[in-house]
């Protein structure tokens, strides 16, 4: 954490007094005047910042006005935004500037009382400060991962010209980020614990706010037949990637479906689109997994339609992770009335065990043997059973963590900074 004190600094209370007049309830008629609140991220950060959920939540909450900042946007971006009726704005023209370095300048005419900006890597989230400035507006930043965990599974660069793109180094500039910023919207209790404690230090724990994703409408009711009959195939789903291979538990899952020593199991490794198929199966190989049992497939974290379709297929979707600040590939499928096995180091592993029918499904292990027997005793349950616990598992959840009533408590929290109410 060295040379992050040096640069945080001392916040005055958020919303300057001159901001607070301006935007003070209307004593003439006792109507408070609505907060503009933009949610500002790159193009392909855009699904990343805002999982559908969340900006549909604060899209149809009559108390702000949300508008959408992507510089060069795309005819996608300006369908989706279309839906939630927000409008969505482009920056400036600024000739030979790049799209990271445009997420700096939004349009003149751009009204901006609360700036959402997600963090993530060394290009998106520090513009904030530029706006913050120009704008004179609350800044509230949005972070989902722990690069500092990350860093213990990830390859590290050799060239000491690199140094500086290392998670370590990412870690300290969030770290940093966050202390400037007005308000800390961290996605899951994982990662809300993580910042509380990394900005103890300078006394800004307290702006840390946890806002844990709901369950999905989107995925509501996909899956309400699950096989098990011995002879038909048995689809696990796993996600992952190359770079976040080991991260993800990719390994763990590929020896787990070989410790079953049955070929009826099949794995299917959701990876990026840019992922290299023949790398992945060489990397799962070497957990002695069969290719008759492996199928590699590729969806982005954005694409709904993607994951709708996979979830219709899989008999349970397990996320081994070492380590992961959420897991909203899990939640889809819980979502979806598929059967989960979470890692007890996720986000997600964490909220489950909230819960009074959550533990059942929350694995706090890495060694593949015990998710080989969670697999196996999951398929082995009577149908009906195994529907009925999971559907209790979705109803609780979805009474606990509500999309709405978090969102609720976030614009009252965007009140109070800069009514000062």
């Amino acid at each position: 954490m060295a040379g992050v004190a040096e640069t945080l600094d001392a916040n005055p209370i958020p919303g300057s007094s001159d901001k607070r007049e301006s935007l003070r309830t209307n004593e003439s008629n006792g109507d408070a005047q609505k907060l503009n609140v933009v949610l500002a991220s790159n193009a392909d950060g855009w699904d990343k910042m805002t999982n559908g959920e969340l900006e549909k939540e604060l899209a149809h909450n009559e108390r702000i006005e949300l508008s959408g900042f992507v510089p060069k946007h795309t005819e996608k971006h300006k369908e989706l935004a279309t839906e939630l009726n927000i409008k969505l704005f482009d920056a400036k023209f600024i000739s030979g500037y790049s799209e990271t370095e445009l997420l700096a300048h939004p349009p003149d005419d751009l009204k901006i009382d609360v700036l959402m900006m997600h963090c993530y890597g060394f290009n998106v989230g520090r513009q904030a400060q530029v706006i913050k400035d120009n704008k004179n507006c609350i800044w509230a930043i949005v972070v989902h991962t722990i690069c500092e965990e990350l860093e213990k599974y990830l390859k590290k660069t050799q060239s000491s010209e690199q140094s500086e793109q290392q998670p370590s180094a990412e870690h300290e500039l969030q770290v940093t980020l966050c202390g400037k910023a007005d308000l800390v919207i961290a996605v899951g209790p994982k990662v809300a614990e993580a910042y509380k404690a990394a900005l103890r230090f300078c006394g800004k724990e307290g702006n840390v706010f946890t806002l844990t994703p709901g369950i999905s409408e989107k995925y509501l009711g996909i899956n309400e037949q699950y096989k098990n009959a011995a002879n038909e195939k048995f689809c696990v789903l796993v996600s992952g990637s190359t770079k976040y291979f080991q991260v993800k538990g990719c390994d763990i899952a590929a020896r787990a479906i070989s410790l079953l020593q049955d070929a009826s199991y099949n794995l299917i490794l959701v990876a990026q689109p840019k992922d290299d198929d023949d790398e992945l199966k060489e990397a799962m190989q070497k957990e002695e997994i069969s290719l008759n049992q492996l199928t590699i497939r590729h969806c982005s974290a954005g694409d709904t339609e993607t994951w709708f379709k996979y979830l219709h297929e899989v008999d349970i979707l397990i996320k081994p992770s070492r380590t992961e600040g959420f897991g909203m590939s899990g939640l889809r499928a819980i979502s979806a009335n598929v059967p989960v096995l979470i890692s007890g180091n996720t986000g997600l592993g964490m909220t489950l065990k909230t819960l009074k029918y959550g533990p059942d499904f929350v694995v706090d292990s890495e060694d593949p043997q015990a998710w080989a027997d969670k697999i196996r005793a999951f398929r082995d349950m009577e149908p009906k059973a195994l529907r009925s616990k999971v559907g209790k598992l979705k109803k609780e959840y979805m009474m606990k963590y509500k999309w709405k009533e978090q969102c609720e408590k976030l614009v009252n929290r965007f009140f109070e900074m800069v009514h000062g109410q």
